[in-house]
């Protein structure tokens, strides 16, 4: 049984991922005054929350994102992994608003399609997974445990992205009808982003804002990450053992050249150190939170 609240929460966000989630994110921001959580929190964020949110999963739980007080503070959540709990914080939270934000089904199959070949390529490719995870960019075992999940919506996910066009655009209009038939309709809005304040504010019963609606064009933006992301990955690669040669040839026939070439394979292996006691003071801390 699920114990605790999230004090404050105003609205739970069922729709998937690449519909519009990060635009929609800045709007309910604005909107309520507060934080809204996104898949952007325990991947680039806050990765600490990612060893919680992977414990709620393998468990079958919500417990221990409640207990580890995850979303405290935050107004909303949207995108996964908030999306694959939506059930169990309507049941916690009653009153709540359910935001289902939509987009074409077809157009929505190519986005998640290429987020999660962007994303698998990060993950799990040479060499930059293994920048990834030496810089500490971001949540490289979180993103892995996403992709690899089989249990629930996001093994039913997977599925869908691994099958047909219409076997993506199935799943899709499933879920659509699952959170119809759970949420009442008078808490419930079907928001396309494309519609911009007035639905939105309407359902939410707030003042429209004196400004545009943000449309943040999230997949110009991985784009340009995985790009940035393979150049200096290469770079690096290349360029630390073309560094090494040179500092050979510069100084071949005495000591200095050995100290030279030992300093930058110190400096390189201290990076290295630095990068796993970072991320070993981050996942105690997300212990310690439990």
């Amino acid at each position: 049984m699920i114990e605790g609240r999230v004090e404050g929460l105003a609205v739970i966000g069922a729709g998937l991922s690449r519909t519009g989630t990060l635009s929609t994110r800045a709007a309910l921001e604005l909107l309520l005054g507060g934080p809204c959580y996104h898949g952007a929190v325990p991947i680039v964020e806050q990765p600490e929350h990612g060893e919680i949110w992977k414990e709620a999963f393998v468990t079958g739980s919500l417990d221990p994102v409640l207990k580890g007080g995850v979303l405290k503070g935050f107004r909303a959540g949207v995108d996964y992994p908030f999306n694959c709990w939506y059930k169990e914080l309507l049941v916690l939270h009653p009153s709540a608003k359910v935001l289902l934000t939509v987009r074409e089904p077809k157009q929505w199959v190519a986005s998640i399609r290429f987020i999660h070949a962007t994303m698998c390529s990060l993950a799990t490719s040479f060499p930059y997974s293994s920048f990834l995870y030496l810089m500490g960019v971001l949540n490289v075992d979180f993103i892995k445990f996403a992709l690899e999940d089989s249990n629930g919506q996001s093994g039913e996910l997977s599925e869908a992205i691994r099958g047909t066009e219409d076997q993506g655009v199935d799943f899709f209009n499933a879920h659509i009808q699952q959170v119809m038939s759970i949420v009442p309709p008078d808490q419930l809005l079907l928001f396309d982003v494309k519609d911009g304040w007035e639905p939105l504010c309407k359902f939410l019963d707030l003042p429209t804002p004196d400004m545009p609606f943000p449309h943040i064009n999230d997949k110009r933006q991985v784009q340009l990450m995985y790009n940035t992301v393979r150049c200096v990955a290469w770079a690096s690669l290349l360029g630390l053992p073309l560094l090494l040669s040179l500092a050979i040839s510069m100084f071949p026939t005495d000591w200095t050249g050995i100290l030279v070439t030992v300093t930058l394979a110190a400096a390189v292996w201290l990076v290295w150190v630095a990068r796993q006691a970072l991320w070993t003071q981050t996942t105690q801390k997300a212990r310690k939170l439990q």
